[in-house]
C-alpha cells in the first residue's frame, strides 16, 4: 500500500487498534447478547402472556461490565465506523479487497442495531418500574465482601436493588455434630457483617437454608420459592 501512495492511509488505520477490539470480545458480551434477544421476545405479541422473567447473570465481574457494554460498543463502533470512511477514500484496488459499498453499508447497519439494542438493555435494568436487581450469596467473608462491593456498583449506575438473599445457611440442630455447629458459628459471622456493612444492611435480608437434597424440577422449585417468598 506504500507504494501505492497509501502510505499514510496505512498509518491511521494502525492508529485505530482494530486488533485490541477484535481479538478479544469484552467480558459480558454473551450474556448483553441473550439479554437483548429476550427484549425482543418482550416486544413481540406472541410472548405477551408472560408476567415476570427471571435473568441468572454471570459472576459480578462479568455483570458489571455488562452494564457498561453500551458505552463500550459506542467507542467500539465509531472506531470501525471511521475505518470504513477511511477505506472508502482508498483507491478503487482497496475497494475490490475490502468489498462494495453495499456491502459495508450492511455491515455499518447492522453494527448500529446491535449499539441500539445494547442501549435498551442499559435502560431495562435502570427501569425502576419493570426491574429489580436480586442479590443472591452464600454466608462467608469472601461471598458477603464482594456482595457489597457488587451492591455498591449497582446503585452507581442506578439499578434498583431492594433485596439480598443468603443461600445455604445451615439451620440450628439438636446434634452433637461439631462441623455443623462450628460451621453455622461460621456463617452467623457472616449474617452479622452483612448487618452492619453499608452497603447490604440497607437490603431486605431473606435467608434460604442448606437443604438435604438437590433443588431441580418444578416441584423442589416450588418448595423452595415457598420457603424463600414467604
Amino acid at each position: 500500500m506504500d507504494g501505492m501512495g497509501l502510505g499514510m492511509l496505512v498509518e491511521q488505520l494502525g492508529e485505530l487498534k482494530l486488533g485490541e477490539l477484535l481479538d478479544t470480545p469484552p467480558p459480558g458480551l454473551d450474556e448483553a447478547i441473550a439479554i437483548s434477544k429476550v427484549i425482543q421476545f418482550l416486544e413481540s405479541q406472541e410472548y405477551s402472556m408472560f408476567t415476570r422473567i427471571v435473568f441468572d447473570t454471570a459472576p459480578t465481574g462479568h455483570t458489571l461490565r455488562l452494564l457498561s457494554l453500551p458505552d463500550f460498543l459506542d467507542a467500539s463502533i465509531g472506531k470501525i465506523l471511521k475505518l470504513r470512511e477511511k477505506i472508502a477514500s482508498a483507491t478503487s484496488a482497496i475497494k475490490s479487497v475490502f468489498g462494495q459499498e453495499q456491502n459495508r453499508q450492511g455491515a455499518s447497519d447492522k453494527l448500529e442495531r446491535l449499539r441500539e439494542r445494547m442501549v435498551k438493555v442499559r435502560e431495562l435494568f435502570r427501569d425502576t418500574d419493570s426491574t429489580e436487581f436480586v442479590i443472591v450469596t452464600i454466608p462467608t467473608v469472601m461471598a458477603v465482601s464482594e456482595s457489597s462491593r457488587l451492591s455498591e456498583s449497582l446503585k452507581k449506575e442506578n439499578v434498583p436493588v431492594k433485596r439480598l438473599i443468603v443461600n445455604q445457611i445451615i439451620p440450628p440442630s439438636a446434634s452433637d455434630c461439631k462441623f455443623c455447629a462450628m460451621k453455622r458459628k461460621d456463617q452467623m459471622r457472616a449474617l452479622e457483617m452483612i448487618k452492619s456493612d453499608s452497603e447490604l444492611s440497607s437490603l431486605m435480608l431473606i435467608e434460604a437454608p442448606l437443604v438435604d437434597v438437590e433443588i431441580r424440577g418444578v416441584p423442589a422449585l416450588r418448595f423452595m420459592g415457598d420457603i424463600i417468598w414467604k
